[in-house]
């Protein structure tokens, strides 16, 4: 199969899928929405069989799955140095070619998982857990291997421009997997079988994705010296993801040590509202990278125009959320939790009016990352980090939840503002496309140099 052709524009080559030369904005949000519908019914999918996984496994079977499935989630997030996402903005904005980013991520990501499995199987022969055996951590630790794999596939299917596809992919292999998980659940084949179920998910996936990507990265290739390029880039974007899950999560963690359980169980029921916009923005975010890294590289005007665009939608589904939470708070936080949270419709009221920031926060980062400023967006997220857990010290003791509430917001706000006067400058700065062979994002303007 031979690779599709590529546009160039200028002396940047960029994936011929991602030409936006003949769509309108409103038609690259459309396509790019394949991403969210996809991942948005992916995790959905997941939460119907939590619920039901909590009615067909015996208490104790749920507990040592719950724990097992939270570990290997732990040691995935804490070795990924995300790579896969620095790959796939490469590739979108014709920086580097598709075969060379690929097979030069690969081996990254296959060490990094490793090491994180490596770990988790360390960890759970402890013993900490309860009820784990080797064989299921063995299962747990092959897993996160293979779900990192598959992920490294899903974004490079994206940053090709293959939205359709790589939503397809996702949706059918996460219905696949829990209509799977539900029948050996439902067979009481234990968790262990349970675990190889996702165990064979990832395995299956990320073979599908390396044989579709083999039509379009060509064959295995030495990765060369760009493997430490990655590596260096993702690890600074993978600790600003860090301090930024620090900084939303800080007011609940004080929370957690200044009031009670039962203050705590309120906040928390509150948050899940909020939240959901909070990844909502993220999951936009990151499915609009592919098309704002490319446009930068073809026409950096109709780049900012189209970030604009997509804040100012954001803007205003977060307002539209936050008017119906302050109107109706207590009555949704009764008809999703029980009527014993009626009390969180105040608190999730308050939070609620972050959905808009939510918004102008994710999608202005993405937008500096495409631009290559992951220098600016870790400074963001170490600041938002250093004022929820500074501002949660001194408001959260005296004022409790809702004073946590309020921090939430007004870090969400902080982080917001800040990321997106950044993005502006960059706009502003960045009219044309750089001259010469190597795409804008080897040049920040402003930089004098290389990211590296």
């Amino acid at each position: 199969m031979e690779p599709p052709p590529e546009r160039a524009r200028g002396d940047a080559t960029v994936p011929s899928r991602l030409d936006h030369t003949k769509r309108s904005d409103w038609r690259v949000l459309a396509r790019s929405s394949l991403t969210m519908a996809g991942r948005l019914t992916s995790k959905l999918a997941i939460v119907v069989f939590l619920i039901l996984a909590a009615r067909l496994l015996s208490k104790e079977e749920y507990g040592i799955y719950s724990y097992v499935l939270v570990l290997a989630g732990t040691f995935a997030i804490l070795a990924d140095p995300q790579v896969s996402a620095v790959a796939g903005r490469d590739v979108s904005s014709g920086r580097t070619p598709v075969s060379r980013a690929y097979w030069s991520a690969l081996p990254v990501v296959l060490v990094s998982g490793a090491v994180a499995g490596t770990g988790l199987l360390c960890f759970g022969l402890l013993d900490i857990g309860p009820g784990t055996t080797p064989g299921l951590l063995l299962i747990a630790a092959g897993y996160v291997v293979f779900n990192r794999l598959m992920g490294l596939g899903l974004d490079m299917l994206r940053a090709l421009g293959r939205f359709g596809l790589e939503a397809a992919m996702e949706t059918i292999g996460t219905l696949a997997l829990v209509a799977a998980a539900i029948a050996v659940a439902a067979a009481g084949l234990g968790v262990e079988a349970l675990m190889g179920v996702f165990l064979l998910q990832a395995l299956l996936m990320a073979i599908v994705c390396h044989l579709v990507l083999r039509g379009e990265a060509g064959p295995p290739a030495r990765p060369g010296r760009e493997w430490r390029r990655l590596l260096r880039t993702g690890i600074r974007l993978s600790v600003a993801a860090s301090a930024t899950a620090v900084a939303a999560r800080a007011p609940l963690i004080i929370v957690g040590g200044a009031t009670s359980a039962v203050t705590v169980a309120s906040y928390s029921a509150a948050l899940r509202f909020p939240e959901a916009a909070y990844l909502l923005s993220l999951t936009m975010g990151q499915a609009l990278l592919p098309s704002i890294a490319s446009m930068l590289t073809t026409d950096p005007p109709r780049a900012a125009r189209f970030v604009r665009r997509a804040i100012a939608l954001a803007v205003l589904v977060g307002a539209a959320a936050a008017a119906v939470a302050a109107a109706l708070g207590s009555e949704l936080t009764s008809a999703v939790f029980g009527a014993q949270y009626s009390d969180s419709g105040e608190l999730m009221s308050v939070m609620m009016l972050g959905a808009p920031f939510s918004g102008v926060f994710w999608l202005s980062w993405f937008a500096l990352f495409a631009y290559g400023r992951e220098r600016d967006v870790l400074w963001v997220a170490l600041l938002g980090a250093l004022a929820a857990v500074g501002a949660g010290l001194l408001v959260i003791p005296g004022e409790g939840a809702m004073g946590a509430a309020w921090v939430y917001v007004a870090v969400l706000a902080l982080m917001a503002a800040c990321t997106f006067v950044m993005f502006e400058r960059q706009a502003r700065t960045r009219r044309t496309p750089a001259p010469g062979p190597v795409s804008p994002l080897a040049h920040p303007v402003g930089t004098g140099g290389t990211l590296d």
